[in-house]
């Protein structure tokens, strides 16, 4: 299923195919306090990393019944080893959006991103299919 869907999605990127998707609309608030953003942060956890929530509920719990420190520093280094990349991506996304001479190659990086995306859901396609026995390994 994921080749024929990273060759639908590298082919929507640039707009060489266009379907019509349903808008879903949200009605959202900004969290105004820690409680919300702690509340925003459970489904978004899940969401990232379903198979790491077990094992950090376990792990809390662990850390919380013998109170060592070493456990709660080993939570602190997974929590920053999960969201330092998040925020370093996020604000390398705005840094390149806010270059005017970028915005004029924006079109070769989505044709280069595309292709890339078609191209993985061919050799996707092919390790099911074997068109290409020397690259079905």
């Amino acid at each position: 299923m994921l080749g024929p869907l990273l060759i639908l999605l590298g082919l929507m990127w640039p707009g060489w195919i266009k379907l019509p998707l349903p808008v879903i609309r949200f009605r959202g608030q900004r969290a105004n306090n820690g409680w919300g953003a702690f509340l925003l942060g459970i489904p978004f956890s899940v969401a990232v990393c379903p198979f790491c929530t077990t094992a950090l509920i376990i792990l809390l719990g662990v850390a919380t019944g013998i109170g060592s420190p070493l456990f709660g520093a080993m939570l602190l280094a997974f929590a920053l080893g999960r969201a330092v990349p998040i925020i370093l991506g996020a604000w390398a996304v705005g840094w390149l959006e806010s270059q005017k001479p970028l915005a004029r190659t924006q079109k070769i990086f989505e044709i280069a991103g595309a292709l890339l995306l078609v191209l993985s859901g061919l050799y996707m396609l092919n390790a099911y299919f074997v068109v290409i026995p020397a690259l079905a390994v």
